[in-house]
Protein backbone atom coordinates (compact mmCIF):
# COMPACT_ATOMS: atom_id res chain seq x y z
CA UNK A 1 0.00 0.00 0.00
CA UNK A 2 3.04 2.37 0.55
CA UNK A 3 2.33 3.12 -3.54
CA UNK A 4 -1.09 4.24 -3.39
CA UNK A 5 -1.74 8.11 -3.54
CA UNK A 6 -5.53 7.72 -4.58
CA UNK A 7 -8.67 6.32 -2.93
CA UNK A 8 -11.77 5.56 -4.88
CA UNK A 9 -15.06 4.00 -3.15
CA UNK A 10 -18.27 2.73 -4.21
CA UNK A 11 -21.36 3.74 -2.11
CA UNK A 12 -23.82 0.95 -1.70
CA UNK A 13 -22.65 -1.76 -0.08
CA UNK A 14 -19.63 -0.01 0.89
CA UNK A 15 -19.60 2.84 2.76
CA UNK A 16 -23.46 3.14 2.83
CA UNK A 17 -25.30 -0.59 4.24
CA UNK A 18 -28.00 -1.66 1.68
CA UNK A 19 -30.76 -2.75 3.80
CA UNK A 20 -32.48 -4.62 1.40
CA UNK A 21 -35.12 -6.37 3.57
CA UNK A 22 -36.80 -3.79 4.99
CA UNK A 23 -36.80 -2.21 1.66
CA UNK A 24 -38.52 -5.02 0.32
CA UNK A 25 -41.09 -5.11 2.90
CA UNK A 26 -41.82 -1.51 1.97
CA UNK A 27 -42.09 -2.27 -1.52
CA UNK A 28 -44.34 -5.05 -0.58
CA UNK A 29 -46.55 -2.74 1.25
CA UNK A 30 -47.04 -0.57 -2.01
CA UNK A 31 -47.52 -3.39 -4.14
CA UNK A 32 -44.23 -3.39 -6.14
CA UNK A 33 -42.91 -7.14 -5.89
CA UNK A 34 -43.42 -8.74 -9.13
CA UNK A 35 -45.78 -11.45 -8.93
CA UNK A 36 -44.24 -15.20 -8.15
CA UNK A 37 -41.14 -13.15 -6.45
CA UNK A 38 -40.41 -13.60 -2.61
CA UNK A 39 -38.55 -11.39 -0.27
CA UNK A 40 -36.22 -14.22 0.17
CA UNK A 41 -35.41 -14.48 -3.09
CA UNK A 42 -34.70 -11.50 -3.84
CA UNK A 43 -32.91 -10.92 -0.58
CA UNK A 44 -30.78 -13.43 -2.00
CA UNK A 45 -30.63 -12.77 -5.29
CA UNK A 46 -31.00 -9.71 -6.16
CA UNK A 47 -33.57 -7.76 -8.24
CA UNK A 48 -34.84 -9.91 -11.45
CA UNK A 49 -32.93 -8.68 -14.49
CA UNK A 50 -36.36 -8.47 -15.97
CA UNK A 51 -38.67 -6.57 -13.40
CA UNK A 52 -39.91 -3.31 -14.87
CA UNK A 53 -38.95 -1.87 -11.12
CA UNK A 54 -35.37 -2.72 -11.69
CA UNK A 55 -35.15 -1.23 -15.70
CA UNK A 56 -36.72 1.85 -14.47
CA UNK A 57 -34.60 2.55 -11.40
CA UNK A 58 -31.29 1.91 -13.54
CA UNK A 59 -33.06 4.64 -16.10
CA UNK A 60 -32.97 6.99 -12.80
CA UNK A 61 -29.77 5.74 -11.93
CA UNK A 62 -28.69 7.30 -15.41
CA UNK A 63 -29.83 10.63 -15.12
CA UNK A 64 -32.73 9.58 -17.94
CA UNK A 65 -35.41 10.46 -15.59
CA UNK A 66 -35.27 12.39 -12.42
CA UNK A 67 -37.70 11.73 -9.40
CA UNK A 68 -40.64 13.59 -9.76
CA UNK A 69 -41.04 11.44 -13.11
CA UNK A 70 -39.76 8.33 -11.33
CA UNK A 71 -43.13 8.53 -9.04
CA UNK A 72 -45.26 9.69 -11.51
CA UNK A 73 -44.30 6.96 -13.76
CA UNK A 74 -44.81 4.66 -10.55
CA UNK A 75 -48.65 5.81 -10.39
CA UNK A 76 -48.88 5.18 -13.62
CA UNK A 77 -47.97 1.81 -14.18
CA UNK A 78 -48.28 0.07 -11.27
CA UNK A 79 -51.47 2.10 -9.66
CA UNK A 80 -49.93 3.56 -6.77
CA UNK A 81 -52.05 6.40 -4.98
CA UNK A 82 -48.63 6.92 -2.11
CA UNK A 83 -47.70 10.69 -2.09
CA UNK A 84 -44.14 11.48 -3.21
CA UNK A 85 -43.14 11.36 0.34
CA UNK A 86 -44.46 7.75 1.44
CA UNK A 87 -42.45 6.66 -1.82
CA UNK A 88 -39.57 8.47 -0.85
CA UNK A 89 -39.62 6.40 2.45
CA UNK A 90 -39.68 3.45 0.80
CA UNK A 91 -37.13 3.70 -1.56
CA UNK A 92 -34.95 5.62 0.88
CA UNK A 93 -35.38 2.39 3.41
CA UNK A 94 -32.41 0.53 1.77
CA UNK A 95 -29.78 3.06 2.94
CA UNK A 96 -28.31 3.08 6.31
CA UNK A 97 -25.42 4.89 6.98
CA UNK A 98 -22.90 4.66 9.95
CA UNK A 99 -20.92 7.41 11.77
CA UNK A 100 -17.88 5.34 12.13
CA UNK A 101 -17.64 5.31 8.34
CA UNK A 102 -17.18 9.35 7.45
CA UNK A 103 -14.86 9.23 10.16
CA UNK A 104 -12.57 6.97 8.62
CA UNK A 105 -12.89 8.70 5.26
CA UNK A 106 -12.19 11.97 6.89
CA UNK A 107 -9.27 10.29 8.54
CA UNK A 108 -8.14 8.79 4.94
CA UNK A 109 -8.19 12.19 3.50
CA UNK A 110 -5.58 13.45 5.65
CA UNK A 111 -3.14 10.90 3.51
CA UNK A 112 -4.94 10.00 0.23
CA UNK A 113 -6.85 11.80 -2.35
CA UNK A 114 -10.69 10.00 -1.62
CA UNK A 115 -13.16 10.12 -4.15
CA UNK A 116 -16.36 8.55 -4.46
CA UNK A 117 -17.48 6.72 -7.65
CA UNK A 118 -21.64 5.09 -7.61
CA UNK A 119 -24.02 3.95 -9.18
CA UNK A 120 -26.61 6.38 -7.70
CA UNK A 121 -29.91 8.47 -7.75
CA UNK A 122 -30.44 11.49 -6.98
CA UNK A 123 -33.34 9.92 -4.46
CA UNK A 124 -30.86 7.95 -2.71
CA UNK A 125 -27.62 10.98 -3.10
CA UNK A 126 -29.94 13.32 -0.98
CA UNK A 127 -31.06 10.87 1.47
CA UNK A 128 -27.34 9.77 1.91
CA UNK A 129 -26.53 13.51 2.19
CA UNK A 130 -29.39 13.78 5.01
CA UNK A 131 -28.32 11.19 6.91
CA UNK A 132 -24.50 12.43 6.99
CA UNK A 133 -25.56 15.87 8.42
CA UNK A 134 -27.83 14.21 10.95
CA UNK A 135 -24.51 12.04 12.16
CA UNK A 136 -22.71 15.70 12.21
CA UNK A 137 -20.19 14.79 9.24
CA UNK A 138 -21.31 16.65 5.70
CA UNK A 139 -20.77 13.92 3.60
CA UNK A 140 -18.69 16.43 1.33
CA UNK A 141 -15.93 16.74 3.39
CA UNK A 142 -15.05 13.01 3.30
CA UNK A 143 -14.10 13.40 -0.29
CA UNK A 144 -12.42 15.39 -2.75
CA UNK A 145 -14.88 14.99 -5.42
CA UNK A 146 -17.62 12.76 -6.13
CA UNK A 147 -18.73 11.15 -9.27
CA UNK A 148 -22.17 10.09 -9.63
CA UNK A 149 -24.18 8.37 -12.49
CA UNK A 150 -27.20 10.48 -12.43
CA UNK A 151 -25.05 12.98 -12.96
CA UNK A 152 -23.01 11.92 -15.32
CA UNK A 153 -25.39 9.55 -17.59
CA UNK A 154 -23.48 6.65 -17.25
CA UNK A 155 -23.03 3.98 -14.93
CA UNK A 156 -20.44 1.32 -14.36
CA UNK A 157 -19.54 -1.08 -15.59
CA UNK A 158 -19.30 1.54 -18.51
CA UNK A 159 -15.67 1.70 -18.96
CA UNK A 160 -16.35 5.60 -20.06
CA UNK A 161 -17.49 6.55 -16.41
CA UNK A 162 -13.73 4.70 -14.94
CA UNK A 163 -12.29 7.03 -18.09
CA UNK A 164 -14.16 9.93 -16.95
CA UNK A 165 -13.37 9.69 -13.57
CA UNK A 166 -9.02 9.40 -14.34
CA UNK A 167 -9.19 12.07 -16.90
CA UNK A 168 -11.08 14.49 -14.90
CA UNK A 169 -8.82 14.23 -11.18
CA UNK A 170 -5.67 13.43 -13.47
CA UNK A 171 -4.80 10.06 -11.11
CA UNK A 172 -2.98 7.39 -12.24
CA UNK A 173 -4.44 4.12 -12.41
CA UNK A 174 -1.75 2.54 -10.71
CA UNK A 175 -1.30 4.43 -8.02
CA UNK A 176 -5.34 4.15 -7.02
CA UNK A 177 -7.07 1.74 -4.78
CA UNK A 178 -10.58 0.83 -5.93
CA UNK A 179 -13.04 -0.23 -3.54
CA UNK A 180 -16.57 -1.82 -4.45
CA UNK A 181 -18.22 -4.87 -3.65
CA UNK A 182 -19.96 -5.45 -7.02
CA UNK A 183 -17.36 -8.25 -9.43
CA UNK A 184 -18.47 -6.74 -12.67
CA UNK A 185 -17.47 -3.30 -11.46
CA UNK A 186 -14.45 -4.81 -10.14
CA UNK A 187 -13.61 -6.29 -13.49
CA UNK A 188 -14.14 -2.87 -14.50
CA UNK A 189 -12.28 -0.82 -12.40
CA UNK A 190 -9.53 -3.38 -13.59
CA UNK A 191 -9.06 -3.03 -17.02
CA UNK A 192 -9.29 0.94 -16.63
CA UNK A 193 -6.01 -0.04 -14.80
CA UNK A 194 -6.99 0.40 -10.94
CA UNK A 195 -6.11 -1.29 -8.40
CA UNK A 196 -9.31 -2.82 -7.85
CA UNK A 197 -10.28 -4.51 -4.53
CA UNK A 198 -13.72 -6.53 -3.97
CA UNK A 199 -15.11 -6.69 -0.32
CA UNK A 200 -18.29 -8.19 0.21
CA UNK A 201 -21.28 -5.84 0.45
CA UNK A 202 -21.84 -4.13 3.89
CA UNK A 203 -18.58 -5.25 5.41
CA UNK A 204 -16.77 -2.49 5.69
CA UNK A 205 -15.87 -2.46 9.18
CA UNK A 206 -13.72 -5.19 9.09
CA UNK A 207 -12.74 -4.97 5.00
CA UNK A 208 -10.78 -1.50 5.84
CA UNK A 209 -8.98 -1.87 8.69
CA UNK A 210 -7.50 -4.74 7.37
CA UNK A 211 -6.12 -2.10 4.03
CA UNK A 212 -5.37 0.66 6.45
CA UNK A 213 -4.36 -0.60 10.01
CA UNK A 214 -3.65 2.79 11.19
CA UNK A 215 -7.30 3.39 11.27
CA UNK A 216 -7.47 1.20 14.15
Amino acid sequence: MNDIKNLVFDLGGVIVDLEVAPALKEFAGLGLLPAGVSLEQISRQGFPREWPLARLIHRMDCGEIDTPTFFAILRREHGIEASDERLAQAFNRVILLRKIRLEWLCALRKRYRVFLLSNLSDLHWQETRRQALALGIPVEECFDEVFLSYRLRMAKPDPRIFQHLIQTTGIVPGETLYIDDLPDNIEAGARAGLRAHKIESNTLEWALPKLFPELL
